[in-house]
């Protein structure tokens, strides 16, 4: 048979339609290089988890991004570049210019946000209440920032985050559980429950396990100690009592011991990470109320409630090598980054004192405002918090450490009102530095915000509105890409629907710009879902085997009726009708259709007087049923 122009445009339509009930092909894994302007960008996209096709991607995937960009002559990577990346949809029928749409995405048009922008970071408020907030500080959606409220079984105390960013831990005293975070969906994984209060949390550097200690309420001379939870299995694996009272936890850089402080008992505890024992108990001199660690010494520095006196335990040895005697009031100990200089502060003479771990003495201390209550740092700066003060005053680490040299400080005001004043005590911080930015964000409990102050600006340049909630601590999520390597630029995201996508990258210096196809197939239990939204109560299946016959000649049209939650066939249906269209808008509106021998399947025949493509809709009132469904089905009449 031969078919004229019509018929094949037909056949075409026939084709693109027919895919809406196949399935598509999968592509393969991805992988392109391109080298213009003296770059060689080499670009992949692969999942995260095992035990996925990585020859496809599909809609609920998470994946990481990997920008692999190096010098075409020499051949050596190019570090410090800041790629920033987007994912967008592509519309074939209106094609965009790589370039341009690039420009529109840096310049943040409304109407030009793509579906995923690979460059930003959120941040999350540890509120009083059990729901922990997510912002968004670069974008507001209709004036709004809140991107969404996770809610939590209790009131948040403590949390940590996975050096990737997928997963944060909170820890619920009230609740006796810890909660599990999913960063890519933001939302309550998993609980695990502790058999006690879980306090403070830390993950230990290989993030194999997430140490949680924990307190028995009402049995303060009980022995309690920490819960270990595997991250990969997520599932409780151990308890380990060390001692009675409250428990502070650090970990040793090498994945080897943990050591866990115990009040009553006046003893710190090593636990070997790889038998998850308990190998020794250190006695100090009383009460320990805060523990840190000095990967520079290798050493742990211990503040003692009644004495006032810092132990110093060496991680060798895992004996006390020396004592550093403070001031009355002293009770928290916090190591800058480079893991040198420690900063012990003392809410009850309002100061603040620096040891050097090279010589075990404190070499420095300044007065502060009232009541200092913690140590943040940034890459350039500290920050001391006060709980009688708004007042927060910033020490500059490059300018600290000569014995005897005043401390320089600056300072800027951290809200309306002290800014943990109001908070129930809790382990997690309240300032943190802004990815990205020489600036830190922080949490103001009373004035229900979080204040975005950019260093050395006299005061916060801005703030976020934690909308009505009470934040006790914040904490950033940087889903921005980031160097993980010399030349290697990566970051991770969850593909969130199906269709086919670009992915724009841009160099600032040198100058590149570049845009990547990928494709995302449907994920099938979504796909079924949202088929079931679409089509309503009932689903049509076409039986008809020709798609195409001749002007004035009878077709017959058989389809069976299918209920959408049971798969099963719908029979003894006597309101169900045909309507045909054509494409000048003619047909016939309303045919009466009977129940063939088959139960479910129903039959007629029509005929077709006009050359050219018709639709033909069904429709049953009685089972909720209308004309204006997606389910038609399209057939061809030919001369």
């Amino acid at each position: 048979m031969s078919f004229t122009s019509k018929q094949i445009s037909f056949l075409c339509f026939l084709y693109c339609s027919l895919l809406f009930q196949q399935n598509v092909e999968a592509q393969e894994g991805y992988h392109k290089s391109v080298v213009k302007e003296g770059i060689k960008i080499d670009f992949s996209l692969s999942h995260l988890h095992s035990g996925k096709p990585i020859n496809e991607f599909r809609e609920g995937d998470h994946v990481l991004f990997q920008f692999k960009i190096s010098d075409t002559i020499t051949g050596k990577p190019l570090s410090g570049s800041f790629p920033a990346a987007w994912m967008d949809k592509t519309n074939k029928n209106k094609p965009v210019d790589c370039g341009r749409k690039i420009v529109s995405f840096i310049e943040g048009a409304l109407l030009s946000r793509p579906e995923l922008d690979l460059n930003v970071y959120y941040v999350l408020t540890l509120n009083d209440d059990n729901t922990i907030n997510v912002v968004d500080p670069l974008f507001g959606f209709g004036g709004s920032q809140l991107l969404t409220q996770i809610q939590i079984p209790g009131t948040g105390y403590d949390w940590a985050i996975k050096e990737n960013q997928t997963m944060v831990y909170v820890s619920m005293p009230k609740a006796n559980q810890v909660a599990l975070i999913n960063t890519s969906e933001m939302k309550n994984e998993a609980n695990i429950s502790i058999p006690g209060q879980p306090k403070e949390i830390v993950l230990q550097p290989d993030e194999h396990y997430l140490w949680v200690s924990y307190d028995l309420s009402g049995k303060f001379e009980a022995n309690s100690g920490v819960a270990v939870i595997d991250t990969e299995k997520k599932v409780l694996i151990k308890t380990i009592q060390t001692g009675s009272g409250s428990h502070n936890i650090v970990a040793g850089k090498d994945n080897d011991y943990i050591y866990v402080t115990n009040q009553n008992s006046q003893t710190i505890s090593v636990i070997d990470v790889q038998s998850l024992e308990k190998v020794k108990d250190i006695s100090i001199r009383d009460i320990p109320v805060s523990i840190a660690y000095s990967e520079k010494a290798n050493a742990l520095y211990v503040v003692n409630k009644k004495s006032s006196i810092i132990s110093v335990i060496d991680r060798t040895t895992l004996q006390v090598i020396e004592e550093i005697n403070g001031k009355k009031g002293i009770d928290k100990i916090t190591f800058a980054p480079d893991g040198r200089l420690g900063f012990v502060l003392n809410p009850l003479a309002n100061t603040i004192s620096i040891i050097d771990s090279a010589t075990n003495r404190i070499i420095q201390s300044a007065d502060v405002d009232e009541q200092p209550d913690e140590v943040s740092f940034s890459d350039e700066l500290a920050y001391v918090r006060h709980l009688g003060s708004e007042i927060i005053w910033m020490i500059p680490l490059d300018v600290i450490g000569k014995e005897g040299a005043e401390i320089p400080l600056i300072d800027f005001t951290g809200g309306q009102n002290p800014p943990a004043l109001g908070a129930a005590k809790n382990g997690a911080s309240g300032i943190i530095q802004a990815p990205g930015a020489n600036a830190v964000l922080v949490s103001n409990y009373l004035d229900k915000s979080i204040y975005y102050y950019s260093e050395g600006m006299a005061a916060p340049s801005g703030h976020f509105s934690t909308y009505g909630k009470h934040p006790k601590a914040v904490q950033v999520i940087d889903k921005s890409i980031e160097e993980t390597a010399p030349g290697v630029y990566q970051t991770t995201a969850q593909l969130r629907t199906p269709g086919d996508y670009e992915i724009s990258l841009f160099l600032d210096v040198p100058s590149f710009m570049e845009c990547f196809a990928v494709n995302v197939l449907p994920n099938k239990e979504k796909e079924k879902k949202r088929l079931k939204e679409i089509l309503g109560p009932i689903s049509i299946h076409y039986l008809s085997s020709n798609n195409h016959a001749k002007v004035g000649t009878d077709v017959p049209v058989k389809f069976e009726l299918l209920d959408v939650k049971t798969s099963k066939q719908v029979s003894e249906l006597k309101d169900v009708k045909i309507m045909t269209m054509n494409s000048a808008g003619r047909g016939y509106h309303s045919i009466a259709v009977k129940e063939s021998e088959i139960k479910g399947v129903y039959k007629t025949n029509l005929k077709f007087e006009e050359e050219g493509l018709h639709y033909i809709y069904v429709e049953c009132l009685s089972r909720g049923l209308t004309f204006n469904n997606p389910q038609f089905m399209a057939l061809y009449a030919y001369e």
